[in-house]
């Protein structure tokens, strides 16, 4: 298999396949940005995790990689129907590296036949409404919700 390495301003990203030793680590990211997540916004927890990732091997609508950097794993991308979610370790934010990514899982997407990618960002999570705006997304809906209670 052709690696999409892709790199900008010596940065070398690759997208690389998910293994389950991967999982804690997806977890851990998970947890460092849980505050960015448009619909639930508490922790998830190790055996919830570990149910949703084991689940996700025989969905044929799920699709995941870790970001690579050199020989580091420092991220992970997904792709749900046709929402795409980015987690960077924040040591390696604003260093381009989500855009970058985000070129390659979209050649990724072309090639499974993805016809539409779709970012779902929270209204006050402006670094990632940035990543969608700087790669020509279109702005489409606004999305208004209340808890009942």
């Amino acid at each position: 298999m052709k690696k999409e390495i892709m790199s900008h301003e010596n940065l070398k990203i690759d997208l690389l396949p998910v293994l389950e030793s991967d999982w804690d680590y997806i977890l851990h990211l998970n947890q460092q940005f849980v505050k960015n997540y448009h619909v639930d916004s508490k922790p998830t927890k190790k055996q919830d995790h570990y149910n949703y990732m084991e689940k996700q091997k025989t969905n044929p609508n799920f699709h995941q990689w870790m970001i690579g950097f050199g020989e580091k794993k420092i991220g992970h991308v997904r792709i749900l129907e046709y929402d795409v979610g980015i987690m960077i370790d924040s040591e390696y934010q604003n260093k381009g590296i989500s855009t970058i990514a985000l070129k390659i899982l979209e050649k990724k997407a072309k090639k499974l036949k993805i016809k539409k990618l779709v970012g779902v960002v929270r209204i006050d999570n402006l670094s990632s409404e940035k990543i969608y705006q700087k790669n020509n997304y279109d702005f489409i809906m606004k999305w208004y919700e209340k808890k009942i209670i």
